[in-house]
């Protein structure tokens, strides 16, 4: 798996100085693990199927989670659009999940004051920040939306083709361009056959789950289950 070498290092260097590392995508965290002895580090995930952790040595570093206060519908696309517009550097938060009717998000606490001045609206629409408790995440899991499809095959790339309705060339520019990627790996062919369980997210449509094929069809064709992350 390819990843960015200088970007490896300098996560490296921020585990020595201050025994933890920022938010890791689950790409660099497999990148990391080939830098690390085995027995130097721990991985913190704040809870199951997260995209991101943080890799620590002795103390898990003082992460903070926060509520999203708002009187209107809002996506997790919004709000990703809406902080990657502020300038945030990606690993300096966390997942952005939605518990209940409520999202919340994790964040390290040296960039608390800036959201709280500059995250104040989402979709124009007006929102507050509220910190809680950090134990809250122990209630936290994924919420999928199950979808069907039909495909002509359970290549990776055709499915993407199903669910964003683009052409086979535009499709095949995702992967080029590492807009796709499958059990957090971006490094992959588009023809990669989905398995059981897979993971998968394709950039601007967000992530899903593949749950298998529910039916086959009289032309050869196949019914799936897509979970899709809400």
């Amino acid at each position: 798996m390819k990843t960015n070498n200088y970007n490896i290092e300098k996560i490296v260097d921020a585990f020595y100085n201050h025994g933890y590392t920022n938010f890791l995508t689950r790409k660099e965290l497999m990148a990391l693990k080939g830098r690390l002895p085995k027995n130097e580090y721990h991985i913190y995930e704040l809870y199951p199927e997260c995209s991101k952790v943080i890799v620590f040595k002795d103390d898990i570093p003082p992460i903070k989670l926060y509520k999203i206060n708002n009187s209107t519908n809002l996506t997790h696309r919004d709000i990703l659009g809406t902080i990657y517009s502020l300038g945030i550097k990606d690993d300096t938060f966390g997942d952005i999940i939605k518990y209940q009717k409520d999202y919340y998000f994790f964040l390290l606490p040296h960039l608390d004051t800036y959201f709280k001045n500059n995250l104040t609206s989402i979709k124009n629409n007006k929102i507050t920040l509220t910190e809680v408790d950090i134990n809250l995440k122990e209630q936290f899991s994924l919420s999928y939306e199950p979808k069907e499809y039909i495909v002509s095959s359970l290549r990776i790339d055709n499915i993407v083709s199903t669910i964003t309705n683009e052409s086979r060339n535009k499709v095949l520019s995702k992967f080029t361009n590492k807009e796709v990627n499958l059990n957090y790996n971006d490094n992959l062919k588009p023809t990669k056959i989905v398995e059981l369980g897979d993971i998968f997210s394709i950039k601007k449509y967000g992530k899903y789950k593949y749950n298998g094929i529910k039916k086959i069809t009289k032309k050869g064709g196949y019914i799936i289950e897509i979970l899709v992350y809400k």
